[in-house]
């Protein structure tokens, strides 16, 4: 009997493990198989891929012709066609404040043109927002009009010796004689500069006081928020002058005052892994090809460009000087031909127009009014043969551009 029920008892305990062995097993195999959701996406993710956009090189920069639209063009084509999950600016731009690569040469400062560049901003914006990235601005150096781009990304650095000042040049753009003509123009172009902050959510009271004398600013703390004044009664005080610009900004103030977002290292090898440290990625891969390549390549093109451009009006000039007796025709047609080629360069580069423009005040309007001028004296000689010499150049005054149009020495 006490065996029979033993066995009965053993005949259970075989039948009941053996009905929880397979949910037992199912539930390990699962396990294994499908690991928790945090290591997965750990074991997953992927490095933040970076695009780089320069703004100025080292040794360039000039706002409106260095930073010119045409090529931040091509750049929002390449970030729309690679979409990187972030776009970091590199901004140099010292227009002004003896930097050495302008030496005491007034024509090295940038050109500002308003309407372009806020289209050009504008634009970059809405298509790294449509590639999904995220945008920050490093300033390495912004003096002049580049401290505007620099303060038109919310995600904003500078690095260790870094400054942002300069904006008293519009002073330039806004000297006429009525007194109150001026008052008004000032007001306007002030406004139109002051747009660019208020894209990059800053108080536009800091504007203010980096382009007009008479303002003041000062900040104070309302907890961790900073409060902008127009006047030198805050507990930090910036420009307490009402007779000039004080209101500049180094790499320590800025940040100090929550202008930027922090301060990287001046050492380009380990600036933008510091910036990626700061911003919480401990790894990153940048892209190979980004806009550093298309920056270079076009900073080079235009200013090799001019190089030629300005070797143009010599020989133009000479082959007007001889275009003389038997040989007008062949040399009026080399000095035509001369500056058509100049013409289709500013057309290709509009930078090296707006140099012409600048450091001699000849335009593509008075090229091309030159060129036909020279076609109508090509078409005059086919129709008669020369009399006597007619002269052309310096030595029969037979007109050109003028001795006012040299660009030689520029």
């Amino acid at each position: 009997m006490i065996l029979d029920l033993m066995i009965a008892i053993l005949n259970i305990l075989i039948v009941a493990l053996s009905s929880l062995a397979p949910s037992t097993g199912h539930a390990l195999v699962q396990s294994k198989a499908s690991p928790p959701a945090t290591e997965a996406t750990a074991a997953t993710a992927k490095p933040k891929t970076v695009y780089v956009v320069p703004m100025g090189l080292k040794g360039t920069g000039q706002f409106g012709l260095d930073i010119h639209p045409m090529v931040y063009e091509e750049v929002a084509k390449d970030i729309t066609l690679k979409r990187p999950d972030l776009v970091v600016f590199v901004l140099n731009s010292p227009d002004v404040d003896d930097v050495k690569y302008m030496g005491d040469d007034p024509s090295a400062y940038g050109i500002f043109d308003d309407d372009s560049t806020r289209k050009m901003t504008r634009d970059l914006k809405e298509i790294i927002a449509k590639a999904g990235a995220q945008p920050i601005m490093v300033v390495r150096d912004a003096v002049g009009y580049g401290a505007l781009l620099g303060l038109s990304w919310p995600d904003m650095y500078m690095t260790e010796s870094a400054r942002l000042m300069g904006l008293s040049r519009i002073q330039e753009r806004t000297q006429v004689e009525d007194t109150e003509v001026r008052r008004k123009f000032r007001e306007a172009f002030v406004g139109i500069c002051n747009g660019f902050l208020v894209s990059g959510g800053y108080d536009p009271i800091i504007g203010l006081a980096m382009m007009r004398p008479e303002k003041m600013l000062s900040a104070s703390f309302q907890g961790r928020e900073i409060v902008w004044r127009d006047d030198d009664k805050g507990t930090w005080v910036i420009d307490n002058s009402d007779k000039e610009i004080r209101a500049n900004f180094t790499a320590q103030s800025a940040e100090e005052l929550g202008l930027s977002d922090g301060t990287v290292s001046d050492d380009e090898t380990l600036m933008l892994g510091d910036l990626m440290y700061q911003r919480g990625y401990r790894e990153f891969e940048r892209l190979p090809q980004d806009g550093e390549v298309i920056v270079r390549k076009y900073i080079e093109g235009w200013r090799k460009a001019f190089e030629d451009a300005k070797k143009s009006y010599p020989a133009y000039q000479e082959a007007l000087q001889d275009a003389q007796g038997k040989d007008e025709r062949k040399f009026l047609t080399k000095a035509k031909g001369i500056l058509e080629k100049l013409l289709s360069t500013m057309k290709r580069y509009p930078a090296v127009e707006m140099k012409i423009r600048q450091v001699v005040g000849v335009t593509k309007l008075d090229i091309e009014t030159e060129i036909l001028k020279l076609q109508e004296r090509i078409r005059g000689l086919s129709k008669s043969a020369p009399a006597t010499p007619r002269g052309g150049g310096s030595k029969g005054g037979g007109g050109g551009l003028g001795p006012g149009s040299d660009i030689s020495n520029h």
